[in-house]
């Protein structure tokens, strides 16, 4: 600008030059105001699809303290759990009660019924969360939430020796992977910052407009969610894994019948409950010695006479402590003058919808003279041979397969169940873990194995699901008709970066009885 005198005219002229240059240095522009608008809702959208996910972990939980079978394990992690989503809800309101806050100071008001607020302003943010020092309040907060729902596995009940190692080793791991990262960046020039909540604050809240300040704590937000989740999906894990280590043992020792006619086969089983071979069982049964198969020692004997009988089974085995004890039991069983009916269900004590179960029919008239009906439950019987009959059932329920043998009746009362769900995975062998990039892409879509304890060959087809790929805290959701990878997936996975994290949520199945049903996901993250 010219020095030296000039007229009243022209300094009025450089004086609104003056004003003018600062508006515009300080306006910023739409698109950039658009672009942090657009990532706000993005984030926004996966916190709710993460809440939805969480909730449904939490319901598993719950639901496992009902099952006897997980039970023990589930009043164990269930409350760890819980614990895990009170400090998360907390903090959640905590962040969000500072986003409205910004907006409140933003001239919040209503337009044709919308809420709206200026989201450029400059100073909301700054007076805030700066100058008023709630920025390095919210710093703090944030790691103290991290401390503590760590701390939520501190003191963690009823667990071994080595699954509490396991535990501790498991934790050491998320103090560095979980998402909450607070550093502060080196400056422009290369030179380090100091890091503590001031500096925090100043680098993420000075001169910034409100719309960046609400996505920077919606940012934050999404952090505290994945934290909640990748906690709470470890304590149902712990649920549903077979543990290794066993803290009581419990010998076993069961015939398949007690009751047989002659010349039937007698099955005698006996072991050491949740086997593991550090029990190094021994077994004998009717005073000879019987190898173990997959844990379990077996031995056959065909029915004699009619008659009672006693078998004697001693097994011997070595508890966790090193000490060998040794526990008796007597099988016994009868076998019965050839006279009455018989059902025997060729798989499991269960009919399944929708497959085709089979059984087997005895009686003392002979196949050609014994009638077999069924009732209820939506029981269907098909002849396959002398005594061998498929039952199929449409309705859950109770079920009665009635034999009439000469003038006697007898009805047998069956349980009519639907298959149990399947496990979502990534091409049959990946579930929620860390897996690499290379690995992951070399998957094709999704599919549906049924539970390892099933006795049935079953297949499940995946018909659809959802998926959030969500990167340096943004989210791209998207949807798949059927089990492979639509072709927007593919390219996330192929420029996938470390710590990305991909999750399938609301997987829908057809199984065997033709119905749609949805289980649980998963979710992966690059390593």
């Amino acid at each position: 600008m010219a020095s030296g005198k000039i007229s009243p005219r022209q300094k009025m002229i450089n004086m609104m030059y003056l004003v003018l240059t600062a508006m515009l240095a300080m306006n910023v522009s739409a698109e950039i105001l658009n672009a942090f608008r657009t990532v706000n809702e993005s984030i926004t959208t996966t916190n709710n699809v993460l809440s939805s996910k969480n909730n449904e972990t939490y319901t598993s939980l719950k639901t496992a303290l009902e099952d006897p079978q997980q039970k023990v394990k589930a009043a164990i992690w269930n409350p760890v759990a819980l614990d895990v989503k009170s400090k998360s809800t907390e903090m959640m309101d905590f962040l969000e009660k500072a986003k409205q806050e910004i907006i409140t100071n933003s001239d919040r008001k209503k337009e044709n019924g919308v809420e709206v607020y200026k989201e450029d302003d400059l100073d909301a943010a700054s007076r805030l969360m700066i100058e008023e020092k709630k920025g390095e309040k919210l710093y703090n907060k944030i790691l103290q939430y991290k401390k503590d729902v760590l701390g939520s596995f501190k003191n963690v009940q009823g667990l071994s020796p080595r699954e509490l190692e396991a535990l501790n080793q498991n934790l050491k791991s998320f103090e560095s992977s979980l998402p909450i990262d607070m550093k502060v960046p080196n400056s422009r020039e290369g030179q380090k910052q100091e890091q503590n909540g001031k500096t925090w604050a100043n680098n993420s809240f000075h001169m910034t407009p409100s719309i960046a300040a609400v996505t920077i704590i919606s940012k934050l937000q999404n952090d505290v969610k994945n934290t909640e989740a990748t906690l709470a999906d470890y304590c149902l894990q712990q649920i549903g894994r077979v543990p290794v280590v066993y803290d009581k043992f419990a010998a076993i020792a069961f015939a398949n019948t007690t009751y047989c006619m002659p010349g039937e086969e007698i099955e005698v089983k006996a072991g050491v409950g949740a086997f593991n071979e550090a029990a190094k069982p021994q077994i004998s049964i009717g005073g000879a010695s019987v190898s173990l198969t997959d844990g379990v020692a077996i031995q056959k004997k065909t029915a004699g006479s009619p008659g009672e009988y006693s078998i004697p089974v001693t097994i011997r085995f070595t508890a966790p402590s090193g000490e060998v004890l040794t526990k008796q039991e007597t099988i016994k069983y009868t076998v019965g003058q050839p006279s009455g009916s018989a059902l025997m269900l060729d798989k499991m004590n269960v009919v399944y919808i929708g497959l085709e179960n089979p059984i087997t029919v005895s009686s003392g008239t002979g196949d050609d003279r014994t009638s077999v009906t069924a009732s209820g439950g939506g029981i269907t019987l098909t002849k396959k041979g002398p005594g061998k009959y498929i039952v199929k059932a449409t309705t859950v329920g109770q079920g009665t397969i009635n034999i009439t043998s000469g003038k006697q009746n007898t009805p047998f009362t069956l349980r009519v169940k639907r298959v149990p769900d399947p496990l979502a995975s990534i091409g049959g062998t990946i579930f929620t873990q860390k897996v690499s990039k290379g690995t992951l892409s070399a998957q094709v879509g999704l599919v549906a194995k049924k539970p390892n304890d099933f006795e049935f060959d079953v297949n499940f087809e995946v018909v659809g699901f959802d998926y959030v790929y969500t990167s340096k805290g943004e989210a791209f959701p998207g949807i798949a008709s059927g089990p492979v990878f639509p072709e927007a997936l593919k390219n996330y996975i192929k420029g996938a970066k470390s710590k990305d994290v991909f999750t399938f949520e609301n997987v829908k199945v057809k199984g065997p009885d033709g119905q749609v049903r949805k289980v649980n996901g998963l979710a992966v993250t690059i390593q």
